[in-house]
């Protein structure tokens, strides 16, 4: 254990001790925090990882670039389905959900302890809704397991490609491109902020005299220096606007636009007047 981090490994302060008044799970395994979430999310991934491969031994072998876990058969609506016909991607998208959310709650309880905010968590859970969205709310909305996405490399990379012609040009969903916008800009905003860092701290200058001068580069060639505290407050904003995009992308496919093609013609009617 390092000097400091004993003063971070305190009992106490978690949702389940909030709750009930005492976690029998508020224990560290090594440097690793465990908690009742921890406990669960492990668990949980087992589990799915268990089914998984079984999934995969369907196909009277284990090679896992052909193997796809498909999803249940549109007969078969928002049913359980057996395992061979879409029952095994029924259990693990169960079990991969359970483990996400689970892993975010730890989060809470890690943020809770050290005293600090919910950010690190909020971030992960706009992450996890992208899956949640795309493999249980949109399939729920349209009425069919059958909408959510395979569990394989080849079955994946197949139901984008037929889901782009699905709804004609899936380029001119304008939610998709927002959400591409939002994913380069944030990964540009935060690549240039890191390496503005490591510029002044990689060196044997002064320190503080170097952050004067990360700031004045930033105004003279970006126009605007928007200061260390700043930058991550931007980073945190445009990754939520591209999270909540990008759900909104996939969501309103199939349940309020069937044709994307069509959506960019509302103005025709206004102009044939």
């Amino acid at each position: 254990m390092l000097e400091f981090e004993s003063a971070y490994r305190k009992p106490g302060n978690t949702l389940l001790g909030l709750l009930f008044g005492r976690d029998p799970f508020d224990f560290w395994a090594g440097r690793l925090y465990v908690g009742l979430w921890g406990a669960v999310s492990v668990g949980a991934a087992f589990l799915g990882t268990i089914y998984l491969f079984l999934a995969v031994g369907q196909y009277g072998d284990w090679d896992l670039w052909r193997a796809n876990i498909h999803a249940p058969f549109r007969a078969f609506g928002l049913h359980p389905a057996p395992f061979d016909q879409g029952g095994a991607w029924q259990i693990v998208v169960a079990c991969a959900t359970v483990a996400f959310i689970a892993w975010a709650l730890r989060e809470v309880d890690i943020c809770r302890k050290l005293e600090m905010g919910f950010h690190v968590p909020i971030m992960f859970s706009l992450a996890i809704s992208a899956w949640v969205v795309l493999q249980i709310i949109r399939p729920i909305w349209m009425g069919c397991w059958c909408e959510g996405f395979d569990l394989s490399f080849t079955g994946h990379l197949t139901w984008v490609s037929n889901t782009g012609f699905r709804y004609m040009n899936f380029y001119l969903n304008p939610f998709h491109a927002l959400g591409v916008l939002g994913f380069f800009t944030t990964a540009m905003i935060l690549a240039m902020h890191g390496s503005a860092i490591l510029g002044i701290y990689n060196t044997d200058k002064d320190p503080v005299t170097e952050e004067a001068n990360a700031d004045n580069f930033w105004r003279d060639y970006v126009g605007y220096s928007i200061g260390e505290y700043g930058i991550h407050f931007l980073g945190f904003w445009l990754a939520v606007f591209t999270l909540v995009v990008s759900d909104l992308c996939i969501l309103l496919s199939g349940t309020v636009f069937t044709d994307w093609v069509q959506f960019w013609q509302w103005h025709l009617p206004w102009i044939s007047q």
